[in-house]
């Protein structure tokens, strides 16, 4: 610093020291700690969010492979491949909703619920498709046609078709090759019949 000092012979003279004022506060020497708190703060936000995203996603598919939630075609078919399942229906129909049914992986049924109506309306019935394990569905199917009043012929797809002439609402379908069964209801009068002798109607859900 610059100042005054008493010499011998009482004289005074300036000085120059070398007294260095107390060493201020520097923000710059905390930027590195804020820099990486902030950091761990972002990551840490992050993942949490990640997380959280994750497990709604999760409970989410739950919801809609218990029948908890109508989904529409994109949801349905993201859900059913993420879930890896082996589903078959007769395609989508316009503006339609679906209700799922897969807590029991050897017997899932889709519920087609045509536009606007409501899923919990049980007043009315509804298109519905099920696809079952069995083993040697093909000709399990066709014994079945050999009951009582019973129906059976090879559609176009080459799958074995069953139905019973008293109520030709329910038609069963054995696949050719597979061990899978497919069921078709539809309330309405021959519908199910219908699906079953349009070749490739009947489609795996992929």
């Amino acid at each position: 610093m610059v100042g005054t000092e008493l010499v011998p012979n009482n004289e005074i003279r300036d000085i120059a020291g070398d007294f260095k004022p107390a060493r201020k506060f520097k923000f710059r020497s905390l930027v590195p700690y804020l820099v990486t708190a902030f950091l761990f703060s972002s990551i840490s936000f992050g993942v949490t969010y990640f997380l959280n995203s994750k497990t709604r996603e999760k409970e989410q598919i739950l919801l809609v492979l218990h029948g908890g939630k109508a989904v529409d075609e994109v949801e349905l078919r993201k859900v059913v491949r993420s879930s890896g399942l082996n589903v078959y229906w007769v395609g989508p129909e316009p503006g339609a909703k679906y209700v799922l049914d897969a807590a029991v992986t050897s017997t899932i049924s889709i519920r087609y619920l045509p536009a606007g109506t409501k899923m919990g309306d049980t007043t009315i019935s509804y298109r519905e498709v099920g696809t079952f394990v069995s083993p040697n569905a093909f000709k399990v199917t066709q014994q079945a046609a050999t009951a009582q009043f019973g129906v059976g012929f090879v559609n176009a797809d080459g799958n074995a078709v069953f139905y019973d002439s008293r109520d030709p609402k329910n038609v069963y379908v054995g696949l050719k090759n597979k061990n899978i069964q497919v069921e078709i209801f539809d309330p309405r009068p021959d519908q199910s019949l219908a699906e079953v002798l349009m070749q490739g109607k009947i489609q795996k859900i992929i």
